[in-house]
């Protein structure tokens, strides 16, 4: 997330700490969306990626540090539903959706995506304060999004008629990904020391999040 062009939020605070600790020189370059971030990670132009769920493609390309977090992936919507048992009931109700072009939303969004006719359910956006505004407007029917970041935007932006619907969408560990091309097995180790040895500064940041929106 962004202030002009400076960065700020959770994972930039942990980056600078956890980089910091680690002696690892670096500055912070934006780009415009997570696809992005990972073409050039993969191309050695960008070194590190943080805030990044694990899985067997990005590993074939890129390394992982251990884990710093756990995101969760929840949704967002302006309308009054009961619970659900899989994302699935939703695409199947025909029901929108908004996503970050290249993020990981976790197995069962991936499965759902290979039918065509789901595939039209879903709309990608890049920028985080456009996908909330259309749920908000009720243009979309539901922001697939990390939790904190959610609450961050919904409470910065003032849509309070936004609510957290019960269903968990994904709940994984989030890492750095760091590109082969840069990285040593010395730096990798030393950042993973430095995440290890840092876990009661990560909690305190992480025991700052925005206050919760009701869950529906």
């Amino acid at each position: 997330m962004y202030k002009g062009d400076t960065p700020f939020g959770l994972d930039i605070e942990i980056t600078k700490l956890v980089f910091n600790k680690a002696n690892v020189c670096f500055k912070f370059i934006r780009l415009p969306t997570s696809a992005r971030g990972l073409a050039e990670l993969y191309k050695g132009f960008v070194d590190v990626l943080p805030s990044a769920s694990f899985n067997i493609d990005r590993a074939n390309n890129a390394h992982f540090t251990v884990p710093y977090r756990r995101e969760r992936m929840r949704l967002f919507t302006r309308l009054d539903l009961p619970p659900v048992k899989s994302l699935t009931e939703l695409f199947a109700e025909e029901y929108t959706f908004v996503t970050n072009p290249g993020a990981y939303y976790g197995e069962e969004l991936k499965q759902i995506l290979q039918i065509s006719w789901y595939q039209q359910r879903l709309v990608e956006v890049a920028s985080v304060s456009r996908r909330i505004e259309l749920v908000n407007k009720k243009r979309i029917d539901f922001l697939i999004e990390d939790e904190y970041t959610g609450y961050y935007y919904i409470n910065r932006l003032g849509y309070d008629r936004l609510r957290l619907h019960s269903y968990i969408v994904n709940d994984n560990a989030i890492h750095f990904m760091l590109s082969r091309l840069t990285f040593k097995n010395e730096e990798i180790a030393a950042i993973n020391d430095a995440i290890a040895q840092l876990q009661p500064d990560i909690q305190a940041i992480l025991e700052r999040r925005p206050a919760s929106t009701p869950t529906k």
